[in-house]
């Protein structure tokens, strides 16, 4: 059946409100918050590993000097509390800032390990993509939706170090 077909038909035409609806409640609110458990790891840890990651390596957790798969390219310990306190603060910004924006992608450039009271929090980020994954206990979660607004703040901080950064988005 041609696309005209399937918007002339009815059943067409309710299977593409359904996956319009669909898609819409996969977007995030607008205004929302990071999870709490998520931004009490960030704000309570002593420290962080910045990694910058390859965008590109498609994910194998059988490669060493991986990420959840991703090609790490190098990081960065961040004992520092006013510079994690920065990235954090323009992480919650973008949150709340994103209007309900989701890409299909996932190009992964950042990622963030802390660990808080024993427990492991990981977070792969793609600010191009408008995602998060986010692994607590170093288990998969849910993940959440900023904007890409931190990532110069985030990529300052690999370069102030040294970290060879990836391609950055065209």
């Amino acid at each position: 059946m041609s696309l005209s077909g399937i918007f002339q038909s009815r059943a067409g035409l309710l299977w593409l409100c359904l996956l319009l609806w669909s898609c819409q409640e996969a977007a995030p609110p607008a205004g929302a918050k990071l999870p709490s458990e998520a931004e009490a790891a960030l704000r309570l840890a002593p420290k962080w590993e910045l990694f910058s990651l390859d965008p590109e390596v498609e994910p194998d957790d059988a490669q060493p000097e991986t990420f959840h798969g991703w090609k790490v390219l190098g990081s960065v310990e961040i004992r520092d509390e006013a510079t994690r306190q920065r990235l954090l603060e323009s992480l919650k910004a973008s949150v709340a800032a994103n209007p309900g924006v989701v890409a299909a992608c996932f190009s992964p450039r950042h990622g963030i390990r802390v660990k808080q009271n024993g427990e492991q929090h990981d977070f792969v980020i793609c600010f191009q993509c408008y995602y998060i994954r986010w692994y607590p206990h170093d288990e998969p979660e849910s993940g959440f939706n900023p904007t890409d607004s931190p990532v110069d703040a985030f990529n300052s901080v690999l370069q102030q170090a040294n970290v060879p950064l990836p391609a950055q988005p065209k």
